[in-house]
């Protein structure tokens, strides 16, 4: 039935790609004769590898070939060299593609027979192939909530009804039903609609903190003019570290941001921005503490290096609160 594949093949990459050549590098890929001069040097290859019985070398030379210069003959080819390795799923595919790049072909009786035979050969394995087409192209397919390829994309699935999702960025995501029929292939096209230029709605920030407060406590006077002992220096340590884990946080919460601008999907958008969020109500926090306690161990510190050995003093008392908008302090006694 298919005596002539070859010469049908031969023939109609001539005519598509036996283009005269322009006063260019005819290999060069950046070009369009280049990649049509090169398509038909692999299509020749192919040739050779498919009389030579090398059929899987034929697959490639012309699946290369197709994406260089693209033409009816190379699925056509493509499909009869899957047929001789028995790949009845890529055969039915590469030949429905024949025949919506070629609706009027003269052999189109002869494929049309050959693609009803494929599918019933399908139908006995329990699945059936389906196409999935978008404008524009590259738009990931979601099948039954399974990612499974980008358009044009082609499968096989049990028959019956199934979700489909198209998501592409910058357009809306598009959901399909797809009523797969047991005993023949289907197409699915499905025209994108870009997204409507407007802001990203974005989550009100948590309330605020509660604010800091630390406790006055009485301050023992000592001898050697040491008031406050060690305290001030655990206050600007522990004050440093929390400025520390306050300036983590915040490039963490830069990251995230980054992150969420380049989510391939909604979902991955969504949770990169809470995990902005979360990190920087924490760095807001620790910079209040640390602050606070910076800054406090900072003047207890003060009066400990300006005390006199031998002054009088009476109990000293400290005290600090800090809110979101700033710090006060409070100092008590007589040194």
């Amino acid at each position: 039935m298919f005596s002539r594949s070859i010469s049908l093949g031969v023939f109609t990459i001539g005519l598509t790609l036996a283009a005269p050549a322009l006063a260019q590098d005819p290999l060069e890929p950046s070009n369009t004769e280049g990649k049509r001069a090169e398509g038909k040097a692999r299509y020749e290859r192919g040739v050779e590898a498919y009389s030579a019985g090398r059929f899987k070398d034929a697959i490639d030379l012309f699946l290369q070939a197709d994406a260089l210069a693209p033409s009816a003959a190379l699925s056509f080819n493509i499909a009869r060299a899957y047929e001789k390795i028995g790949d009845d799923a890529a055969c039915l595919q590469w030949y429905r593609d024949f025949r919506r790049r070629a609706p009027d072909a003269k052999n189109a009786r002869e494929v049309d027979q050959r693609i009803v035979k494929l599918q019933a050969a399908l139908a006995k394995k329990g699945v059936q192939q389906y196409s999935v087409f978008s404008s524009p192209l590259g738009a990931t397919v979601i099948v039954d909530d399974q990612p499974v390829g980008v358009t044009p994309f082609t499968g096989q699935v049990a028959p019956g009804r199934h979700k489909v999702v198209l998501s592409l960025r910058g357009y809306a995501d598009s959901e399909q039903k797809l009523e797969l029929a047991a005993d023949r292939a289907q197409d699915l096209d499905v025209p994108l609609v870009p997204k409507p230029d407007k802001p990203v709605e974005v989550e009100a920030p948590p309330p605020p903190p509660p604010p800091v407060v630390v406790k006055p406590r009485p301050v023992e006077p000592h001898d050697n003019g040491a008031r406050f002992g060690p305290w001030p220096w655990i206050g600007l340590g522990v004050g440093a570290a929390a400025l520390g884990g306050s300036l983590g946080f915040e490039l963490a919460r830069r990251s995230s941001e980054h992150k969420a601008e380049d989510a391939d999907s909604q979902l991955a958008y969504k949770e990169q921005l809470d995990h902005q969020q979360t990190r920087q109500t924490t760095a807001r926090v620790l910079a209040a503490v640390g602050g606070a306690l910076v800054v406090t161990g900072g003047t207890l510190l003060v009066i400990d290096l300006t005390s006199r050995k031998d002054s009088t003093t009476r109990d000293a008392q400290l005290g600090a609160a800090c809110l979101p908008g700033g710090c006060a302090f409070d100092v008590r006694g007589r040194f």
